[in-house]
């Protein structure tokens, strides 16, 4: 498949290309570092577009020709309070003009649904999160309405807490094992290559289809 994948340039969005790569995919990394280049693999198979998500011609720009849309584009200091939300509108827009149906996209555990099962680690983390950063957290929830609302093919990754370990990794190719589940409870710390096996997976995944899957 031919992917692209919004925040490529993030700690996280790293990850998702290298795998991705690794499964055999052609990736269309939108970046927003002017040294992303720098730091992304080498490798004939990926072409690095620098935009801003909350450009509409940017972002429609980077889905062309595409088959699929990884998301998991998140804030960086003094940017807007509802990036994501206006990012994953400018996304879902530019998929429907360019006939895209499939989207996976990262989010926290902080956005819920009827029927979760958080633990009290992540109920008093996200309690937190509200007093630091409420904005964070409804732009979150927003960015997940409008893909609800969107008519496309999405899934949305829930994770508690990101880490840059390899937990619960294959001692042989140290590729991250993972569980998913409806309604959690979450793991504590979900390493970035696991949430990047798991993204790459779901592309072609219909179990989860306009569902939100948790790590647990």
């Amino acid at each position: 498949m031919k992917v692209c994948i919004f925040g490529s340039d993030g700690r996280t969005g790293r990850e998702v290309v290298e795998y991705c790569l690794n499964e055999g995919h052609e990736i269309v990394a939108f970046v927003y570092s002017e040294n992303a280049k720098n730091y992304l693999p080498k490798n004939p198979r990926i072409k690095i577009i620098k935009g801003d998500v909350l450009s509409a011609t940017d972002v429609q720009k980077s889905v062309k020709n595409c088959d699929a849309v990884i998301s998991v584009f998140g804030h960086i200091k003094g940017s807007d309070s509802r990036m994501q939300t206006k990012g994953i509108i400018n996304i879902i827009e530019a998929m429907k003009i360019e006939g895209i149906n499939r989207i996976i996209s990262l989010t926290g555990t902080g956005v819920r649904i009827e029927g979760d099962t958080p633990s009290i680690f992540d109920i008093i983390g996200n309690w937190i999160i509200k007093i630091i950063d409420r904005d964070r957290i409804m732009d979150g929830i927003e960015h997940v309405e409008a893909l609800k609302k969107s008519g496309l093919d999405w899934t949305i990754l829930r994770v508690l807490k990101l880490s840059n370990g390899d937990i619960n990794s294959d001692k042989n190719n140290l590729i991250p094992e993972y569980k998913l589940s409806t309604h959690g409870s979450a793991e504590a710390f979900t390493s970035r290559k696991k949430v990047a096996k798991i993204m790459t997976d779901l592309l072609t995944s219909g179990k989860y289809s306009k569902k939100m899957p948790i790590s647990s």
